[in-house]
């Protein structure tokens, strides 16, 4: 005898129709509010994405695509580096996702990350996104002073946001900091402190903020009068052993520096362990300042003067940017440029007996 059963009940994911009678709002007004458009006014976007909350409603991001021609993807250029040493390289760089997949969460897109070794494949790889649609906006790093990324996509007109500046006078949306006036202030600190030989760990030369940080630290010179001691400029891959090698390269000097700036805290770990291979005591025989984005450098012994700038911020700002230009919004109105908190743990001064 077969047995009786009852039949099996199909729970359906409410739809975008469910959510229209749900909310008495039409289905157009509905998709503009889950995508964020700025025509839908800021407490209808609210009230519509809560009512989504409630019911569970999550937007089919195939049909979405047929139907506004859309990826829904929001791509991420970051570079990936081979060097010995930089194993702090990938944290930075997950600082940063972690910012903008904070920003993007509440939005319909999702984050693809593309990595690149070489100058050559970042402009690629960027190319490649917008000829083939592979995204509806772009997010990278590593800005070169004279960069074809931007040239390419400011010409096309595709959405993006860059972390740094180039040095041409295009109106793009970018989040940066302000390198020149911390290498200044710090190079000033220094000079305050007595110091007139003073070396500058950076970054290549190729690179926007690396020029820009030879700006600071000569004109703090030019400001007190000084000669601007370019010749202790060391650039590099920003590795924990170029800052290293670098260190012990300058300190083996006939007329050595008597403080490092440190462009970040990996090259910062290098000097240190150059100094302590050398014998040299920070804030006694060598004054060190450094510049930390997460803020590791509270932990260094001794402490150290840093320039602290939360990375994983300028991340979230760089996805509600990208968020922001993918909408239409004019880039003009999507420019932050930070200044990092000076921090000073030391008197930079070789403990006095330099003059104050």
């Amino acid at each position: 005898m077969a047995e009786n059963r009852e039949p099996e009940r199909r729970e359906f994911s409410p739809t975008i129709k469910t959510l229209a009678a749900h909310t008495g709002y039409s289905i157009a007004t509905i998709s503009k509010a889950l995508r964020g458009s700025p025509v839908v006014a800021r407490p209808t976007r609210d009230a519509i994405v809560a009512a989504a909350r409630e019911l569970g409603y999550q937007a089919n991001a195939r049909g979405m695509a047929l139907r506004t021609g859309k990826t829904y993807r929001a791509a991420v250029l970051m570079p990936i580096t081979s060097a010995v040493g930089y194993e702090w390289d990938g944290v930075e760089y997950t600082q940063i996702l972690s910012g903008i997949s904070q920003a993007l969460e509440d939005s319909d897109y999702q984050l693809s990350v593309h990595g690149f070794r070489s100058f050559g494949d970042a402009f690629d790889i960027a190319r490649r996104i917008v000829d083939q649609s592979a995204a509806d906006g772009l997010i990278f790093s590593g800005v070169l002073a004279d960069d074809p990324r931007i040239d390419m996509l400011f010409e096309s007109g595709f959405p993006f946001v860059s972390l740094g500046r180039c040095r041409k006078p295009l109106v793009y949306a970018h989040v940066d900091v302000d390198n020149e006036w911390a290498a200044f202030t710090a190079t000033a600190r220094l000079i305050a402190g007595g110091h007139e030989r003073i070396a500058l760990i950076n970054a290549d030369r190729r690179l926007s903020y690396a020029l820009d940080r030879i700006d600071g630290f000569s004109r703090a010179f030019h400001e007190a009068g000084l000669a601007a001691s370019i010749d202790l400029v060391a650039d590099g891959d920003l590795s924990t052993r170029f800052g290293r090698d670098s260190a012990l390269r300058l300190l083996g000097l006939p007329n050595p520096p008597t403080a490092l700036v440190c462009i970040n805290e990996s090259t910062t770990l290098g000097v240190l362990s150059a100094l302590g291979s050398l014998e040299r005591r920070v804030g006694v025989d060598v004054d060190v300042i450094a510049y930390d984005d997460i803020n590791v450098s509270a932990y260094f012994t001794p402490p150290i003067t840093t320039f602290y700038q939360p990375i994983e911020l300028l991340g979230r700002k760089l996805g509600e940017f990208l968020l922001r230009r993918m909408a239409g919004e004019d880039p003009a109105e999507l420019a932050l440029v930070s200044r990092p908190e000076l921090i000073g743990r030391q008197p930079d001064n070789l403990g006095g007996r330099n003059r104050s």
